[in-house]
């Protein structure tokens, strides 16, 4: 029998910046160079919300996220002003199943946190979906990922910094980052994952 995963709750310090696709090869280039046997990680994120995007108004991602076809996982994250709440239990392949096919939460940290919003569990479905090729370089102190993602007609790219120091460290490796890399750490507000692929979603639902 599939022993459910640890289930864990944590704080995410990340910092992010989009990138060009020229940017995107670069730096994927730099590090295979250093470090020609990392392999890259395939991820599938399915993004749940209600019809009037509850999740998404109030600083919410609810994801259930496909690893390289073997691992997958239900998250809730919620946004702060110090790093980002994490809420995820692990997910067996039936449980995937339910949850994707027939909208069927299992029973978790997540389903609980879920219960304290004001929406009914069967008043949020999947949205959209978005495909992400992962590089991640690991540090002592800190992760760099380097991520190309695809999803409705768009495909785009970002680099993150993930610090276990706090978001302050987070956001001064974020600029030496874009100072070793020559990228413009742009002013305006990074645009998470879940939003741009819901962006593209209704964009489309709305020109057909």
């Amino acid at each position: 029998s599939l022993e459910k995963e640890m289930i864990k709750t944590q704080k995410e310090y990340e910092t992010r910046l989009m990138l060009t696709e020229e940017q995107y090869f670069f730096i994927v280039t730099y590090y295979m160079n250093i470090q020609p046997n990392k392999h890259f990680l395939q991820n599938t994120n399915h993004y749940f919300d209600t019809d009037d995007l509850y999740l998404r108004d109030h600083h919410m991602t609810l994801r259930v996220r496909i690893i390289n076809d073997v691992k997958s996982e239900l998250t809730l994250k919620i946004k702060g002003k110090n790093g980002d709440d994490e809420i995820t239990d692990g997910l067996s392949p039936k449980e995937q199943e339910l949850l994707l096919e027939q909208n069927i939460f299992p029973y978790g940290q997540v389903r609980n946190r879920l219960m304290l919003l004001p929406y009914p569990l069967d008043k949020y479905h999947r949205i959209t979906s978005l495909y992400n090729r992962r590089l991640e370089i690991e540090f002592d102190n800190h992760t760099l990922v380097v991520d190309k993602n695809t999803y409705e007609d768009e495909v785009d790219y970002n680099l993150e910094v993930e610090s276990k120091l706090g978001i302050d460290h987070a956001k001064e490796l974020l600029i030496e980052y874009a100072k070793k890399f020559n990228l413009t750490l742009s002013r305006e507000k990074y645009v998470g994952k879940a939003r741009r692929a819901i962006a593209a979603a209704l964009k489309k639902l709305n020109n057909n």
